[in-house]
C-alpha cells in the first residue's frame, strides 16, 4: 500500500457508503459488526455532504445517543483513511476527553475495522494517545481548544465535537470553528471543518420564541453556526395521514396515551407511538430552510446559499433514545427544579436529550418590588412565626459594616424573613467618647460583635414569648476589600478554638457557572497554582457558592404566590428599600447582573442563607423525621438564656477594649449603639 495511495485519486464512494463497507463497530458483549446506516438514516445526508465541494464545512445540532459520533467522526475518518487520505484532526473540548476518545472510541475502531488496522504504520514510533500515523502518510491528531494545538498546522480535514462546551474565544485568539476553518485554507475546496455538538449554551434573548423550525435559536455557539448554513431539519411522515412534519425540540412534542408517551400529529391530530419511530425515521427527509415536502415525498424549493451545511435533529428522532426515557428525564428534571428551585437539570435534559438551548425562567424577567411588599404579612417584629423548624443567619461584610440577614425555614423550603439588620459601630472609642465604624478588613476584633449580635441571639416564639430560637447555623461571606478574606479566616481559627466553629460557615462565590450549589473547600496559600490572598495551610473550611444556582432558585421562589413549599413570607415592617435589595439584579444569558449598580445586599443573603440550609442538609428534612434543632418544641431556650462560656469568649477577644460607659458591652442591652435595624 505505501505512500504511492496518498498519491492517487479517491475511491467513487460517498462516506457512507465507505463506511458500511469498511467500519465495523464495537457492540455490548465484545460483538462488532459493520456500520449499519439503517439504523440512523439521519446521518447519511450529513456524513456524505463532507465530501461536497460547494461548502466549506458541516454543523450538526442534535442531542445525545443520535450516532452523530460514530458517523461525523469515526465514519468520516474511515473516508479519509481508505477512500481519500489527508492529515485529520479531531478536537475535543478537553484533554481528559481527548483522551478517553483516543483510548476507548478510536482504539476500538481500528481494532475492529480490519481495513482501517491494515493501513496504521507498523513503527511504535508513530503511534500513541494523541498521534497516529498511517502507511500511506496520513497523520490523525487528537487535541482539544489551545491556540498551540490550532496554530501552526496545515490540515485538509478538521472535526470539532462538542461545541459548545469548548471556551468562546481560545487564549484571545478567536472561536474554535474560525480558527480550525483556518487550518484548512490550504487544500481550498477541497479542505473541510466539521462541528458537532448538543447545546449548550443559553438563549439570550427573552422575546425569542420557537416559530420557523428553520431558525435555530439566537444564542452563541453550535446554533449560531446553523443559523449560518442552509439550516437543514429532519423531516418523518405520520403513519396515520402520511404527511410530513418536523418533531419538536420541545418536551411539549409528548403526551401521555395510556401511560406512555406519544406525539401527536400536527397536521391530522392523531397521536402517533413510540413503535413508528424507526419506520419514520426510515422515510424521513432533511429539508432546507425554503423547502417543502408532499405526502408523496416530493421535495420543492430553493435552499439557501451559503458556504456551511447545516443540520438540526431533535431528541424525538434520535436513535439511542427512547421516547419514554425522555418522557422521564423530563419529569425528574422538572421535580428537582420544584423541590430546589435549581434549572441546571432542565438545562441539561433540553440540551442533552432533547437538542435545545435553554434559556432561563428568569431571563431579564422584571420583578417588581411593589408586589412582593404588597404580600408582606402584618406579624410581630423579630419573632419566630408558627411553622418555623429553625433559623439560619447570613452576613454580607461591607466596607464599614456587618448585614445580617436571619431566615426561619419550614417544611419543603418554605421559609420567613425573621430579622435584617446591619451593625455599623465597635467596641471602640475615640477621644470623645464615640464609637468609631467597624473595619472588617483590618479589626478582626470588630469580629466578635458578630458572636453576641448574631450567632447567639436568641428569638422569641410567637407562640411563647418566654422561649426562643437562635440561629443553627450562620453562613459569613469570606471575600470582599482587601484584608476581610485574612480576618474572615482569622475569625473562624478563634471560633474553632472557643469550640463555636459548628455555628458559622464561611462562603465564596465560585467562579465556575457550572459549579454544584455549595461546595466544601479548603484554600492552601502555600501552593504556588493559588494566590496567595490570605494565609490559609488548608485547614479552614470555605463553603463555596455556585452562586448562579443559588440565585435562579431563590429567585423562582420569589415568583411563588401562595404559601407552600419554597414560598418566602416577608413581614410588613420591612421599608421599601429591602425589596429594592431584593430585586436589584436581572438575569441575563451571562448570570445575575446588577444593571444599575444599586444595593443588593436582601439578595446576596438569601442565598447566602440558603447555603446554611443545604450545608445543614435542610433540604432532605421531612416533617415525621426532623432532628432535634429543626423541632421548636425541643430546640426553644429560655430568651434570656446567652450561654456563659460565650459571654466569658467576648470579654477575653474584647479584654483589651476601652470600656463602656454603663456597663460592659456584653450587658449593654439590645446591642444599642452597634446595631442599626
Amino acid at each position: 500500500m505505501g505512500g504511492v495511495e496518498a498519491g492517487l485519486p479517491p475511491r467513487r464512494m460517498s462516506i457512507s457508503e465507505s463506511a458500511e463497507k469498511y467500519l465495523y463497530v464495537h457492540r455490548p458483549g465484545g460483538n462488532s459488526g459493520p456500520w449499519d446506516k439503517s439504523t440512523t438514516p439521519y446521518m447519511i445526508e450529513p456524513m456524505d455532504r463532507l465530501t461536497d465541494r460547494s461548502v466549506e464545512g458541516v454543523i450538526f445540532v442534535g442531542p445525545a445517543r443520535t450516532g452523530k459520533t460514530l458517523g461525523l467522526i469515526i465514519g468520516w475518518l474511515t473516508y479519509a483513511v481508505t477512500c481519500d487520505p489527508g492529515d485529520f484532526f479531531i478536537l475535543h473540548m478537553s484533554e481528559a476527553t481527548a483522551r478517553d476518545f483516543s483510548k476507548s472510541d478510536l482504539i476500538r475502531a481500528h481494532r475492529h475495522s480490519p481495513e482501517l488496522a491494515a493501513r496504521v504504520s507498523p513503527y511504535a514510533t508513530d503511534n500513541n494517545i494523541f498521534d497516529r500515523s498511517y502507511k500511506h502518510g496520513m497523520r490523525l491528531m487528537v487535541g482539544w481548544p489551545s491556540v498551540t494545538q490550532l496554530s501552526g498546522r496545515t490540515l485538509r480535514y478538521v472535526a470539532l465535537t462538542d461545541y459548545d462546551r469548548m471556551p468562546a474565544d481560545i487564549d484571545g485568539e478567536g472561536d474554535a470553528f474560525t480558527l480550525a476553518r483556518k487550518r484548512t485554507q490550504t487544500f481550498h475546496s477541497a479542505g473541510r471543518v466539521m462541528v458537532e455538538s448538543s447545546p449548550g449554551w443559553l438563549i439570550d434573548d427573552p422575546k425569542w420564541t420557537y416559530g420557523d423550525p428553520h431558525e435555530g435559536p439566537p444564542c452563541q455557539g453550535v446554533f449560531s453556526l446553523f443559523n449560518q448554513g442552509d439550516r437543514r431539519r429532519w423531516y418523518w411522515p405520520c403513519p396515520h395521514c402520511a404527511e410530513y412534519f418536523t418533531p419538536s425540540p420541545y418536551p411539549d412534542a409528548f403526551v401521555l396515551i395510556d401511560g406512555k408517551p406519544a406525539i401527536i400529529c400536527p397536521k391530522c391530530g392523531a397521536a402517533i407511538e413510540a413503535s413508528n419511530k424507526r419506520a419514520m425515521n426510515a422515510s424521513g427527509h432533511w429539508l432546507a430552510a425554503g423547502q417543502t415536502i408532499t405526502s408523496m415525498g416530493e421535495v420543492s424549493g430553493t435552499p439557501p446559499v451559503a458556504n456551511l451545511a447545516s443540520y438540526w435533529l431533535t431528541g424525538p428522532a434520535a436513535a439511542y433514545q427512547t421516547w419514554e426515557s425522555l418522557w422521564q428525564r423530563h419529569a425528574a428534571a422538572t421535580a428537582e427544579m420544584e423541590r430546589t428551585g435549581s434549572e441546571e437539570a432542565l438545562k441539561a435534559v433540553l440540551g442533552g436529550d432533547f437538542g435545545m438551548a435553554y434559556r432561563p425562567r428568569m431571563l431579564h424577567a422584571a420583578r417588581d418590588p411593589r408586589i412582593l411588599q404588597s404580600r408582606a404579612e402584618d406579624v410581630q417584629q423579630r419573632t419566630v412565626p408558627e411553622g418555623v423548624w429553625y433559623l439560619t443567619a447570613a452576613v454580607d461584610i461591607q466596607k464599614s459594616r456587618f448585614v445580617v440577614q436571619v431566615i426561619g425555614w419550614g417544611e419543603a423550603g418554605e421559609r420567613w424573613l425573621i430579622d435584617r439588620f446591619s451593625i455599623r459601630h465597635s467596641h471602640r472609642y475615640d477621644g470623645a467618647g464615640q464609637a468609631e465604624p467597624i473595619d472588617p478588613a483590618a479589626r478582626v476584633e470588630d469580629w466578635w460583635l458578630l458572636v453576641h449580635l448574631v450567632l447567639f441571639k436568641v428569638y422569641p416564639l410567637a407562640w411563647d414569648e418566654t422561649r426562643g430560637l437562635r440561629p443553627v447555623m450562620t453562613a459569613i461571606d469570606s471575600g470582599g476589600k482587601a484584608g476581610v478574606t485574612e480576618r474572615a479566616y482569622l475569625f473562624w481559627r478563634r471560633l474553632r478554638g472557643h469550640g463555636l466553629h459548628q455555628k458559622a460557615m464561611l462562603v465564596k462565590g465560585a467562579s465556575s457557572k457550572d459549579a454544584p450549589r455549595i461546595r466544601k473547600a479548603y484554600p492552601d496559600s502555600t501552593k504556588r497554582v493559588q494566590q496567595k490572598i490570605a494565609n490559609a495551610k488548608g485547614e479552614i473550611p470555605v463553603w463555596m457558592l455556585g452562586t448562579l444556582t443559588l440565585k435562579d432558585a431563590v429567585a423562582a421562589d420569589l415568583e411563588r404566590g401562595e404559601s407552600g413549599p419554597g414560598y418566602i413570607h416577608f413581614p410588613a415592617w420591612l421599608a421599601a428599600w429591602f425589596f429594592d435589595e431584593l430585586t436589584a439584579e436581572t438575569r441575563t444569558a451571562k448570570g445575575w447582573e446588577n444593571m444599575g449598580g444599586a444595593r443588593n445586599e436582601a439578595f446576596d443573603l438569601m442565598v447566602y442563607n440558603s447555603a446554611a440550609m443545604l450545608a445543614l442538609g435542610g433540604d432532605k428534612i421531612i416533617s415525621g423525621n426532623r432532628p432535634g434543632w429543626a423541632n421548636p418544641e425541643l430546640a426553644a431556650i429560655p430568651i434570656e438564656s446567652t450561654p456563659p462560656e460565650a459571654k466569658q469568649v467576648v470579654k477575653k477577644e474584647h479584654r483589651t477594649a476601652a470600656p463602656v460607659s454603663g456597663g460592659s458591652f456584653i450587658n449593654r442591652p439590645s446591642g444599642e449603639p452597634w446595631i442599626k435595624r
